[in-house]
Parts: structure tokens; C-alpha cells; sequence
């Protein structure tokens, strides 16, 4: 069996077989060699009894990395126990560069986003300030004639406003939970979808899907259909290759984007008093530990309930800018003449859709693991 390292931050780190996959699996007999983080076991139910799954995860309040204390030192700091999972040799090794002090890696974000709703404040007009945040937010990358015609455009005057206060945009920010790189830009266009359009009801989709997790599994489903020679199954190939950290069109980092807009989103959206700048804090200081089973209970609820959904987010339906806008973007990741969903056989669309409910709530078990 061969094994490669991949590093998520401070979320998850894991080794992997040839078969990418966002966690880690390890397996304890073998040439590979644990990280520092731990092990834990029946956190990979797909895989044999002897895989044990490797989690490199964050204290619970935040202020180290949770080791095994039989394995690794603590070098520059001390261990302090009850803040980790796992049994009492798994404890938090806290140092004097990671305190609970020192300055959170979210912070630059929160003061970015507070800024813009003062301003969206100030500027006034007929659209809500948090609704401002998030035009300003995706105003660069996603507002071209598709965009205008999926949730409409942005208030030019308020860009405007923004820009000669003398504030610039920003391309991405640190998450302090997978350790990526966000996009701002995307979370902006995806948050706007959500709180616009709203959640759709049962195991329909709708605009607000498209603008998030919904545009990424279309395309997702073109590069399975590019790479199908290779891997003829779409269920395999969602586990191998959905909210991973390779570069797809679904990696974990649009999976996180689009988590984020959903649960920030749809708060905003039932709550017009709360501030977008108090959801993003509050989401980046403790709640992206919880962030997948948010997103994934509230927007997809069962195993069968999110199968169906991603069915329907494939299949043709009453909107048409969205049938036509879903051909599009599976053309443009598998050529012109790529099989579309519609003319997949009954068996087919069902090991699609299950390995892309399988693939959601294993991300939910290991986050609840990591936490």
C-alpha cells in the first residue's frame, strides 16, 4: 500500500492511500509513518478494521494542538488535559505562540467585514447593509451578465462609496479551522445567493443552491464525465475526489465556502437585526468547528435526503436559466459533447448521488472526531 501526506492546517491532517482523500487514513502496520497528531479508530467505517483514522486537531478552547502525550513532546510548552478527544494521553500542548493572547488568525476578516457594514450603514439606500457586505464582497469576480441573471447585480453606488473611503478589496483570508486559504469572493456570491433566494423546500433546489454548493457539484459532475475512462464509477469517484485538498471544482475549500454562506446566509436571512460582521466572528472564533454538520443537517438533513437533492440539483427542472446554466458549466469542464446527467442510467445517477451523500457525511463524523 503506498501512503502520501496531505496537510490541512489546523483541522485535519492525514495519510492517505492512492486514492486521495480529504481525511487521513492510517494504517498502523506499514511503511508510513504517523504525523503528530493522533489516531483514532471506527472514524473510517468503509475501510477494514485495522485503518485507523490520523487527526491533527486544535484545543478546544483554541490555545494549542491536541498530541499523545506516550508518542510526542511537548518541546517549548506544557500539556494541559480535558480540552482534546481521545482517551487521557491524548492532551493540549500549549506554547507560548499559540495562547489564547496572541492574536487570532480570523481577526484581520472580522475588522475587514465590520468596516464594510459601517459603511453599508453609513451609505444608506434601499437594501439592507448586510446585503452590501456581500455585493462589495463579490462585486470583482461575480457580477458579470450569468451572476446578474442568477441573483441579480450590485449596487454600483455603494461600490463606489466603498472605494472612495479607501477601501480595497481583499482575494482571500486565513480559516482557522482546515488552515486553507478562503475566497473571499466566492463566500460573498455564494452568502448573497442564500440570503436572496432563500432555502428551498423538501428535496428541491433553486437559485440559492446554484450560487453555492449547487454550481460546484455541476461542474464537479463535468469532471467526473472528463475523467470517466479512468474511474467509471461517479460514487467512487466523489469519495476519492469531492472536498479534497486537490485542486477540483468541488476541493474542500469551496465545500467550506460554501458551508460558511449557507449557515452565515441563512441567519441573516431569518434574523434582518443580527450584524454579517458579529456571524462571521462568531463563526470564525468557534463556530467553523461545527460548520459541517450545520450545513449538511440543515440544508441536506438525511443520507437519502441529500442523495435526492443532489439528483435534482442535476436534473432538469422548471427554472431555465438554471437548465441552461447547468449544461453550460458541465461543457465547460468536459467538452462540448459530454454525456449530461439526464442520460444517465438509473443505476448510475444512484451510485452518482449516494457517493456524494456518502462523501458529506463523512465529512460531518470527522469534523465531530476533530472537535
Amino acid at each position: 500500500m503506498l501512503f502520501r501526506s496531505s496537510s490541512m492546517g489546523a483541522g485535519l491532517r492525514v495519510l492517505t492511500t492512492k486514492a486521495p482523500r480529504f481525511f487521513a487514513l492510517f494504517l498502523p502496520k506499514g511503511p508510513a509513518k504517523r504525523s503528530s497528531g493522533f489516531a483514532i479508530i471506527d472514524a473510517c467505517p468503509s475501510d477494514s478494521v485495522d485503518v485507523k483514522c490520523c487527526i491533527q486537531a486544535s484545543c478546544k478552547d483554541g490555545s494549542g494542538q491536541c498530541l499523545d502525550t506516550s508518542r510526542v513532546q511537548c518541546s517549548g510548552g506544557t500539556f494541559k488535559a480535558d480540552l482534546c478527544p481521545g482517551g487521557p494521553n491524548i492532551q493540549c500542548c500549549q506554547r507560548p505562540d499559540t495562547s489564547t493572547s496572541a492574536p487570532k488568525p480570523a481577526d484581520p476578516i472580522v475588522e475587514y467585514v465590520r468596516r464594510l457594514h459601517d459603511l453599508a450603514k453609513e451609505y444608506g439606500g434601499e437594501r439592507p447593509a448586510n446585503q452590501l457586505v456581500m455585493e462589495w464582497l463579490r462585486h470583482e469576480e461575480y457580477n458579470d451578465l450569468q451572476w446578474k441573471a442568477l441573483i441579480g447585480g450590485v449596487d454600483d453606488g455603494f461600490t463606489d462609496y466603498v472605494e472612495k473611503a479607501g477601501v480595497s478589496s481583499i482575494a482571500t483570508f486565513h480559516d482557522p479551522g482546515y488552515g486553507l486559504d478562503i475566497k473571499a469572493s466566492h463566500l460573498g456570491a455564494c452568502m448573497n445567493g442564500v440570503f436572496l433566494k432563500g432555502p428551498s423546500t423538501g428535496t428541491t433546489t433553486n437559485r440559492a443552491d446554484v450560487a453555492g454548493w449547487g454550481g460546484d457539484w455541476m461542474t464537479f459532475y463535468g469532471e467526473w464525465r472528463r475523467d470517466h475512462d479512468k474511474q467509471p464509477s461517479g460514487g467512487n469517484y466523489c469519495r476519492e475526489h469531492m472536498a479534497n485538498a486537490e485542486e477540483t471544482t468541488f476541493k474542500l475549500r469551496d465545500l467550506t465556502e460554501d458551508a460558511d454562506c449557507y449557515n452565515i446566509g441563512i441567519r441573516l436571512r431569518a434574523n434582518p437585526s443580527l450584524s454579517i460582521a458579529d456571524e462571521v466572528e462568531q463563526n470564525l472564533a468557534s463556530g467553523y468547528k461545527s460548520r459541517m454538520k450545520r450545513f449538511v443537517e440543515g440544508r441536506f438533513g438525511s443520507p437519502t435526503d441529500a442523495q435526492a437533492i443532489a439528483k435534482s440539483m442535476l436534473l432538469p427542472g422548471n427554472d431555465i436559466l438554471v437548465n441552461t446554466g447547468r449544461i453550460r458549466l458541465i461543457q465547460q469542464a468536459a467538452g462540448l459533447w459530454v454525456k449530461l446527467p439526464l442520460w444517465l442510467s438509473d443505476e448510475d445517477m444512484n451510485d452518482l448521488t449516494k457517493g456524494f451523500s456518502d462523501r458529506l457525511f463523512e465529512i460531518v463524523r470527522l469534523e465531530a472526531a476533530a472537535s
